[in-house]
């Protein structure tokens, strides 16, 4: 099953990270219009990278084991599903039919248990993974051709 949660990360050219900054530029990034002014050069965005990584490692390590946990947890649930299924399964096998035929059924039953497991152990191997989305210089620099807006106190 693939689940996904977005992490919102902040950080100005020092390093430090400010999430209730991310979590508002996250939220005008989904609902206002984007204008995209630049692109940034190679080293910056290396640096700037690195620092967003250190501070969405820090951040993100409780939503990481929150995803660990409910991954383990779906599949022990799994497990248990398919283990009461194939039980279930081999005791109706074991009432119908001849004995030659009640044979192949549990062989065949025991091969797609087994088949079900090795899903599921290998599904056990994968862990939660932390991947860039997007990644967006903010900036208060006034651009060409535009004005800045004040705002007035009365």
């Amino acid at each position: 099953m693939n689940r996904k949660r977005y992490l919102p990360v902040f950080t100005n050219e020092e390093g430090r990270a400010f999430v209730p900054t991310a979590k508002r530029v996250w939220d005008l990034l989904l609902t206002e219009t984007v204008v995209v002014h630049g692109v940034s050069g190679t080293e910056d965005a290396v640096k700037w990278f690195g620092a967003a990584l250190t501070a969405a490692k820090a951040q993100g390590e409780r939503i990481f084991t929150e995803l660990l946990d409910a991954h383990r947890t779906r599949l022990q649930e799994e497990r248990e599903r398919a283990d009461y299924a194939f039980e279930a399964r081999q005791q109706a096998i074991g009432r119908i039919g001849l004995p030659a035929v009640r044979e192949h059924r549990r062989k065949r039953l025991q091969q797609e248990h087994d088949a079900r497991l090795a899903a599921l152990a290998e599904a056990a191997a994968s862990v939660p993974d932390l991947n860039a989305v997007m990644m967006v210089r903010v900036s208060a620099e006034v651009q060409p051709g535009e004005s800045v807006r004040e705002t007035q106190s009365t």
